[in-house]
């Protein structure tokens, strides 16, 4: 028998957080845009398929959505089997008093390659679709749609707020 509260372990924050002030819905996004910004890798974890993957990818932000480009690797194969995956972004200051990082919880697509999405990916991105294909393999795009943002920056302090703030899409 384990002598770990999972139950308790699993909601200490939810229990702590409840009584805490939470930012406006709108000045947060727009607070964890401004951390977005500052950013540009995440690791990006996927599992299906018995197999689990922890990726550090390059990506950008745009639309709401995060676009990822990836020559492939086994992170396809938990795509192909799980479409829920998570972002992790943060910073190198190990303080919780100024450590700021981010949670991404969202779903995943890789975008048909050479189609329309993949078309306005590249344009994003200010890459030309035609370079990709002359490629002697396939850049896969993925596309990550967050459902929910899970920030924690310790200067939120500061403004009177948690640093432990989230949102649900």
């Amino acid at each position: 028998m384990s002598g770990i509260d999972w139950e308790a372990a699993a909601n200490h924050w939810i229990a702590q957080e409840s009584a805490e002030t939470r930012m406006p819905a709108a000045d947060l996004v727009t607070e964890i845009e401004a951390f977005l910004a500052r950013h540009k890798i995440c690791t990006l974890a996927t599992a299906g398929n018995g197999i689990v993957r922890n990726t550090t990818v390059e990506y950008l932000y745009a639309e709401g959505a995060f676009w990822i480009i990836s020559e492939g690797g086994q992170k396809f194969r938990t795509l192909q089997a799980n479409k829920n995956v998570c972002l992790a972004i943060h910073d190198d200051d190990i303080s919780f008093a100024t450590l700021a990082g981010l949670q991404v919880t969202g779903t995943a697509e890789v975008v048909e390659p050479f189609g329309e999405d993949y078309a306005h990916a590249c344009e994003l991105r200010g890459l030309p679709m035609e370079r990709l294909r002359t490629m002697p393999f396939v850049m896969n795009i993925i596309k990550v749609t967050p459902t929910r943002f899970d920030y924690v920056n310790g200067t939120l302090k500061e403004r009177g707020f948690s640093p432990r703030q989230h949102i649900d899409f």
